[in-house]
C-alpha cells in the first residue's frame, strides 16, 4: 500500500473517531444520575456499591459538561455532592479547570 492510498484510509478512521467521540457526549444524560440526588440533598455518603456510585462512574466522563450547566452545576457544587463523589471514589471536576 503506498503512501498516497493510505491518506484516504487515515481521513475515514479520523471521521470514524470523531464519530466514536460524539456518540460518547449523547450517551450524557443527568437524568441518570437521579439516584444520587437523595444522597445530594441529604448529604448522606451512599454505599461505594449502590447505584447510584454506578451510574456516577458511568457518567464520569460527563462531569464537565454538568458542572458548567446553569441548571445542573449547583447541585454538583453542594456539599452533598462532595461527600457523594468521595464515598463514590470520584472527583466532581472544578468548571474552571473544564474545557
Amino acid at each position: 500500500m503506498s503512501y498516497a492510498s493510505c491518506i484516504p484510509v487515515m481521513i475515514v478512521m479520523t471521521v470514524l473517531m470523531v464519530q466514536v467521540n460524539v456518540g460518547m457526549a449523547q450517551g450524557c444524560n443527568p437524568l441518570q444520575l437521579m439516584p444520587c440526588l437523595s444522597f445530594i440533598m441529604s448529604n448522606i455518603a451512599p454505599a461505594a456499591d449502590s447505584q447510584c456510585c454506578s451510574v456516577l462512574h458511568d457518567q464520569t466522563s460527563c462531569l464537565c459538561s454538568y458542572v458548567k450547566n446553569p441548571g445542573y452545576g449547583p447541585y454538583l457544587r453542594m456539599p452533598g455532592a462532595t461527600t457523594v463523589a468521595k464515598a463514590c471514589s470520584i472527583t466532581i471536576p472544578d468548571p474552571s479547570t473544564c474545557t
